[in-house]
């Protein structure tokens, strides 16, 4: 590195800044982390569900058919397809991913040319970046994983409603009480806000950096996990 300038008063606060940064980059990866996990838990239990449904029902069929008919009703087939969409809702937050984890190689080799001063600034200015990318992918990740939750959770009241409907014969009832419930675990988990927040955050930070300066930051190395495309 040349030009060594560890005399320079900006020295301190770009170290100062840097560190923070990188506690602030570990915190927005482990919130990642742990919205993926979630987001696996989900996807299996949606798919256990379904295939334990359908096995059920094929069982049941094979046996009775009359006793299927009595059985599928409506709300039976809307809790299936609630399930189907909510693991593909989880799927998708897992595959939601390219978050920026760190320096790339070429940011790395390009900060060896440069004084300690002009380093750390160019460094601090790329975590800047990275951790505001970051955030726009932590907004869709957690409206996503919030939707496979609610997905799952109306999908479970669904099917009691069409256990309740196949043995009592009450559907109207049961699923008016279903469809309050889930509106009302929706207002708990602020998911008006959390769309909002991702439309506020699309008109103010659109592209993460301004279109003049994206060559002065350095990119930053992101991680992915499979159907994410190069910027």
């Amino acid at each position: 590195m040349s030009g060594g300038s560890s005399d320079d008063p900006n020295v301190e606060s770009l170290r100062i800044a840097r560190e923070e940064a990188r506690r602030t980059l570990d915190a927005q990866l482990s919130t990642l982390d742990d919205i993926d996990a979630k987001a696996l838990s989900v996807f299996r239990l949606n798919v256990a569900v379904v295939g334990v449904l359908l096995s059920v029902l094929s069982f049941a069929a094979a046996s009775d058919a009359t006793a299927v008919g009595g059985v599928l009703n409506p709300a039976v087939g809307a809790a299936a397809g609630l399930f189907v969409l909510s693991a593909a809702a989880a799927g998708l937050t897992y595959a939601t991913a390219g978050q920026r984890v760190g320096a790339d190689p070429s940011g790395l080799e390009e900060m060896g040319d440069r004084s300690e001063t002009a380093a750390l600034e160019y460094l601090v200015d790329g975590y800047a970046d990275w951790i505001r990318r970051n955030q726009r992918t932590n907004l869709r990740k957690a409206l996503l994983v919030t939707l496979a939750i609610l997905g799952t959770v109306a999908g479970t009241l669904a099917l009691g409603v069409g256990v309740v409907a196949a043995f009592t014969g009450l559907l109207y009832l049961p699923a008016g009480v279903a469809v309050a419930a889930v509106i009302l675990l929706a207002a708990v988990v602020n998911l008006p806000e959390q769309i909002a927040r991702i439309a506020r955050d699309s008109e103010t930070v659109p592209g993460g950096v301004a279109v003049e300066s994206v060559d002065s930051v350095m990119s930053g190395q992101r991680a992915f996990k499979g159907c994410e495309n190069d910027e």
